[in-house]
């Protein structure tokens, strides 16, 4: 090699060694930035997305989240997809939210559950049976598959826990007993209704539901929990109530389709997301964030999702479009307490909605 090579060679090495640790140590511009920074140095695993409208405002994961167009399970993200095709029915006319189930479903197994009313299983006033009553109903080894029909006139129609309407209990069973009535009402699978209705209207195109033949994908993030490794899930048995996926694009694309009215009527969309006196609305969560500006609180409409080893939060500020997204490789993160001004996505939203 000569001289003039070697010198070269030394040359590349060193910019190949400059622009790494640029990529490592990026430079932080704005409150939103350092928002996040600070956010992953204490220890975060995953990956953050800031919007405004058409503009993201910021992007950025962990190592072990992988590259940003990565998917993983949206979890109960999904019951905000099947609240919003509930609510297409409403408009329609093919559903009524104070109607009661026997209205739709006249011969449901259960009888005690046939007046449980369209807007008590979409806000957890059911009193329905609980999955989780049956902590080994989700994994692989349960072979259950993705029969949802099967899921509401069985596990779901057991013994009712409360009489409905008179207490609050988030239940997996409320959205597929919903989505199977989505079936009934329609004449389609859910899977169908939710690629026609939501993926494709949205332009979510690497969204999907996960199916009998196709429970998890290796390639889609896995989590921690427990501190460890996660178990072998079945996400298919969540169906309605949790069993879509997609990338953080597919997500903002969502997202960016309930603001623009894509989805549903303006009309429609505030029924749906005018809360009860504890923040709870029809397949979200409704409450003033004060952080930004204690006079004029922002409304942020907050979803939540969480199976096993994966956490996301979807939080969606009605009147500037502001979205803030964060999925969490760690299932034992509390994603929760957004509402309160505290947790971990506070700083970042707050950061959000006093953006320029």
């Amino acid at each position: 090699m000569s001289r003039f090579q070697a010198a070269l060679r030394c040359i590349l090495l060193l910019a190949t060694f400059c622009c790494s640790a640029a990529r490592a140590a990026a430079p932080v511009t704005t409150p939103l930035d350092a928002a996040a920074q600070a956010l992953f140095q204490s220890g975060f695993q995953g990956a953050v997305l800031a919007a405004r409208g058409e503009r993201i405002l910021h992007q950025s994961a962990s190592k072990n989240f992988g590259p940003l167009t990565r998917s993983f399970r949206f979890a109960s993200i999904t019951k905000q997809m099947t609240a919003i095709m509930l609510m297409q029915e409403v408009e329609a006319g093919h559903l009524q939210l104070d109607a009661p189930l026997s209205t739709w479903w006249p011969d449901y197994p259960n009888v005690a559950a046939r007046a449980i009313t369209l807007r008590q299983f979409m806000m957890h006033y059911s009193g329905l049976a609980n999955d989780n009553a049956d902590p080994g109903f989700h994994m692989q080894n349960a072979g259950n598959g993705d029969d949802m029909q099967k899921f509401a006139t069985g596990l779901c129609a057991a013994p009712l826990k409360s009489v409905p309407g008179s207490s609050f209990d988030y239940n997996n069973c409320d959205y597929l007993v919903l989505g199977a009535l989505l079936e009934r009402v329609t004449g389609q699978s859910f899977t169908d209704l939710l690629t026609q209705r939501i993926f494709q209207v949205a332009g979510m195109r690497h969204a999907g539901l996960y199916s009998a033949a196709h429970v998890d994908d290796a390639s889609h993030l896995h989590g921690i929990l427990d501190g460890k490794p996660e178990p072998a899930v079945n996400f298919a048995s969540y169906a309605a109530a949790g069993g879509s996926y997609g990338t953080l694009q597919d997500l903002l694309a969502f997202d960016r389709a309930f603001l623009n009215g894509k989805l549903l009527s303006s009309s429609a969309r505030t029924v749906m997301t005018t809360p009860n006196a504890v923040g709870g609305a029809l397949g979200v969560w409704v409450y003033p964030f004060r952080a930004a500006n204690a006079e004029q609180p922002s409304v942020i409409v907050e979803r939540q999702g969480w199976i096993a080893g994966v956490r996301i939060l979807n939080l969606i500020d009605l009147q500037s479009g502001n979205i803030l997204i964060l999925v969490s490789a760690d299932g034992d993160l509390d994603l929760s307490q957004t509402w309160a001004e505290h947790g971990p996505a506070a700083p970042l939203l707050k950061a959000l909605l006093l953006s320029k």
